[in-house]
């Protein structure tokens, strides 16, 4: 197959496109932020915006059979205090890409990359695909947004979609080391693996929630899985033998379970060295948010076998201390 990855030097992205070029894929990365050793055995790529016009061309001339849209502005934080640079990234240059796609003579299977943030705080765990959207941050109302807007455009112009909704993405490439997350990551992983190596105070936000031990819970996925998860899907668009003129399809993509921040930290204090502190609770932190990603495995067969965390914590140390 051909493959173009949108956003493809970037965290998710560039495993994305690692996976499907490990599949034996021709694969075209497009990115306004070049990183060379995510572009590495790439078949082609272009550094620019992928709602440009010599994008657009690009992606065009290329002829893939997918697309898969990881491109994007990602950060909860900065959402809020500037929602139209998420609007815009998120929403209108997602639309300028579906309405281009639709347009092709041959028109290519659609994967987009979704979050969890969809869901908000939700009414109980864990989370399946049916429960209620709500979310609470502009970044999530641009994620559900375009889920819409993916959804209408399959039903009005005949696309086969996949939306992949992930829970907390974190590790690094298992195989090679050679990928992962750049410096100042948000979540706990990152964090805490990075206070580890610079040797600074380690703060855990909260210790009084409704929990074992007081401190969030979360769904922490191996990246690797998360990329793994979008090439099982590619070859099962054909599985979908019904009477719908198009396929959407929407799949979590978590561990159906959840480890604790202080479990997290517990584990990176024992292996590799941290002092641990406790500060305030951050507003609007759900104390738990677990995935129900039984669909996915049903359907798509996919499994997140490198999703225990401490491989996640040891392939995301191995990434920030390579040579």
């Amino acid at each position: 197959m051909e493959v173009v990855v949108t956003g493809g030097c970037g965290y998710i992205g560039s495993h994305v496109a690692r996976a499907f070029k490990q599949n034996g894929d021709k694969v075209f990365i497009v990115d306004r932020v070049q990183r060379n050793h995510t572009l590495k055995d790439m078949d082609g790529w272009l550094i620019d915006d992928f709602a440009s016009d010599a994008a657009l061309s690009a992606i065009y001339y290329f002829d893939p059979d997918i697309i898969v849209h990881c491109a994007g502005t990602s950060l909860v934080g900065p959402s809020i205090t500037n929602p139209a640079e998420y609007y815009d990234n998120n929403i209108t240059k997602t639309l300028e890409l579906l309405d281009f796609v639709k347009g092709f003579k041959k028109t290519p299977k659609l994967m987009f990359s979704s979050s969890a943030s969809v869901y908000g705080e939700p009414d109980s765990v864990p989370i399946p695909e049916s429960a209620k959207k709500n979310p609470i941050s502009p970044y999530g109302n641009t994620k559900y947004v375009s889920e819409l807007m993916f959804r209408d455009y399959s039903r009005a112009y005949g696309l086969d979609i996949m939306c992949f909704r992930y829970f907390n993405a974190a590790g690094a490439c298992p195989i090679t080391h050679d990928l992962g997350q750049e410096p100042g990551a948000t979540h706990i992983v990152a964090r805490a693996l990075e206070a580890s190596i610079s040797k600074q105070p380690f703060i855990i936000n909260g210790r009084t929630y409704v929990t074992l031990d007081g401190t969030c819970v979360r769904d922490y996925v191996h990246v690797w899985d998360i990329a793994l998860a979008h090439v099982r899907g590619a070859g099962h668009f054909d599985y979908f033998d019904d009477d719908r003129n198009s396929i959407f399809q929407v799949y979590n993509l978590g561990t159906n379970a959840g480890v604790s921040n202080l479990e997290i930290a517990t584990y990176v204090q024992d292996k590799y060295g941290l002092e641990i502190l406790f500060g305030e609770p951050r507003s609007g932190d759900p104390a738990i948010l677990i995935a129900d990603a039984t669909l996915a495995r049903q359907e798509l067969g996919w499994e997140p076998v490198n999703s225990g965390i401490k491989q996640i914590i040891d392939d995301a140390y191995a990434w920030y201390t390579r040579s």
